[in-house]
C-alpha cells in the first residue's frame, strides 16, 4: 500500500452499482429467508469480486463499492434507531446519552479491502462526512430528546469532533492512507462546516482525504486534499466553480452525474481543458458518475457504469501527458 498514493488518473468518487446477487441477497435478509451472517458472506464475495474486476481495468483505486448494509450511525455510543411506536414523523434516530465511538465496523471493513488488495492498486474508504453526520442527527432526533443530553451545542460539536478523530486514527493504523468524506446536498450550517474544519485539521498526519459534495458546501472547507465536484449537473455555477478551483492549491476531482457514451467524449474533454486554464494538469482527477444517483440500479447500468470506466481511461489518455 506504500507504493501508491493519490492523486491518479481515474478515480472512484462514490458508490458503485451493487451487482444482482447482493440485491437478491439484500431482498431475502430483509423478508427473513437469510441470516445476517449470510448477507456478510454474500457482500464478502462481490467486494473480492469488485476489487479483482476494477484491477483487471487498470483503475488504481479500489473500494467496497458502497456494497455494506449497515448505517453508520449504528456502531456509535449514545445513539440508536427509535421505535417506530410512538416516534415523531421523521424522528428516526434516539440520543441516550453523550455520543461517543467504539470499535467501529468499518475499521473492520477497511482490514477486509486491505487485505483483499493486491500491492498495485490502493484501497480507499468512503466515510459520511462529520457534517453530514451533525445534521442528521440534528434532523432525525427529536429536539427535546436532545436538548436533555446537550443543553449546549458545542458539547455535541466537541464529541463528535472527539469521534472522528478515532475512527480515522484507528483508520490510519490499520494502514488506510486514502480517505473520502461524503458530504451533503442541503444546505450546510456553520456549525456542520466548523465541524468539517476542525475534523480536517485533526486528522493524521500523511491520510489523504477528499471531499465529495457540491460547489456550496466546498468553498467553505479548508485544509481537504482533494475536492470532488459534480462539474457537469444543470445546477453547477460554472463560473462560481472555476473561481473556487482557481483560489485552491488541492487536486480537484470532476465527477460525471450521468453514464456518457463515446459521441460525449469530444464535449467532455473541452470542459476538463476548460478547468486545465486555472490548474495544472497534475492536480486534476476523472471521477466515476456516483451510482448513489440511481434509485435501484439495474444490470443495464452496472453494464453502463463498466462502459465508463472504459470512457474514463480513454479521457485520461486524451487529457494527461505519457
Amino acid at each position: 500500500m506504500g507504493k501508491l498514493f493519490p492523486p491518479f488518473k481515474v478515480d472512484i468518487a462514490g458508490a458503485l452499482c451493487v451487482p444482482s446477487a447482493l440485491r437478491d441477497a439484500r431482498s431475502r435478509y430483509q423478508g427473513g429467508q437469510i441470516s445476517q451472517q449470510t448477507l456478510r458472506a454474500v457482500e464478502n464475495a462481490e467486494i473480492r469480486s469488485l476489487i479483482e474486476r476494477l484491477r483487471s481495468e487498470g483503475v488504481r483505486i479500489v473500494t467496497d463499492g458502497g456494497f455494506r448494509s449497515y448505517d453508520f450511525l449504528e456502531a456509535w455510543e449514545g445513539i440508536r434507531r427509535k421505535g417506530d411506536a410512538g416516534a415523531p414523523s421523521g424522528k428516526e434516530l434516539e440520543v441516550t446519552g453523550r455520543i461517543g465511538l467504539l470499535h467501529h465496523p468499518i475499521l473492520d471493513d477497511f482490514a477486509f479491502l486491505a487485505a483483499n488488495a493486491s500491492d498495485d492498486v490502493l484501497p480507499k474508504q468512503h466515510i459520511p462526512s462529520p457534517g453530514k453526520v451533525l445534521m442528521r442527527i440534528l434532523r432525525e432526533t427529536d429536539a427535546g430528546c436532545m436538548k436533555s443530553v446537550y443543553p449546549d451545542l458545542n458539547i455535541l460539536l466537541d464529541d463528535l469532533a472527539a469521534a472522528y478523530k478515532k475512527l480515522l486514527e484507528g483508520l490510519y493504523e490499520a494502514g488506510c492512507r486514502y480517505i473520502q468524506f461524503e458530504g451533503v446536498k442541503s444546505m450546510l450550517t456553520d456549525e456542520a462546516a466548523r465541524l468539517n474544519n476542525r475534523v480536517l485539521r485533526e486528522r493524521p498526519e500523511g491520510l489523504f482525504v477528499a471531499f465529495h459534495a457540491a460547489t456550496d458546501m466546498l468553498i467553505r472547507l479548508r485544509g481537504a486534499d482533494a475536492y470532488f465536484l459534480d462539474y457537469d449537473c444543470g445546477i453547477c455555477d460554472r463560473s462560481r466553480l472555476l473561481w473556487f478551483v482557481h483560489e485552491r492549491e488541492a487536486v480537484f476531482g470532476f465527477v460525471l452525474s450521468y453514464y456518457p457514451d463515446e459521441e460525449e467524449l469530444d464535449e467532455l474533454q473541452a470542459k476538463m481543458e476548460e478547468v486545465l486554464n486555472y490548474i495544472p494538469v497534475k492536480h486534476l482527477t476523472l471521477c466515476l458518475p456516483d451510482a448513489d444517483n440511481l434509485l435501484n440500479p439495474s444490470e443495464e447500468d452496472e453494464e453502463k457504469q463498466w462502459k465508463t470506466v472504459g470512457l474514463a481511461k480513454d479521457m485520461a489518455d486524451r487529457i494527461f501527458p505519457v
